[in-house]
């Protein structure tokens, strides 16, 4: 059993050791690997977040987009935006990259605001 800070923190890590592997990558063999371990801390993350929802599925809005692609759109925009930052001798991809990031941490944030609620307690009267 792995100790609650590690485990808490290994999407995280997976996520970042891909961001490195993909500033610093060399071959399409090392950009399918950290496409690959990117995502797969993004599913743990996703995984993690709906197990973890306390607010009833009636109450939640439904969308136009698929549930998964619309769990991995902010993961997607940040992975593009690593691979386009990682893109050398380009320097006018440096602007749209930087959106995509802040987009993508924007849908993160906001989801991660919607999605701690708190159940109820039982109170005196």
């Amino acid at each position: 059993m792995l100790k609650q800070p590690l485990y808490e923190s290994l999407p995280y890590l997976c996520m970042l050791c891909a961001t490195a592997t993909l500033l610093w990558q060399q071959s399409t063999l090392s950009l399918a690997a950290g496409l690959l371990l990117f995502f797969v801390g993004a599913r743990v993350y996703i995984l993690r977040s709906d197990y973890r929802r306390t607010d009833p599925a009636r109450k939640r809005k439904k969308g136009g987009l698929p549930k998964g692609l619309y769990e991995l759109l902010p993961f997607a925009c940040l992975a593009l935006s690593v691979l386009l930052l990682a893109e050398p001798g380009n320097a006018w991809l440096i602007f749209p990259a930087l959106i995509l990031l802040v987009y993508g941490l924007y849908i993160l944030a906001s989801r991660s605001s919607y999605r701690h609620h708190q159940l109820p307690t039982q109170g005196r009267f």
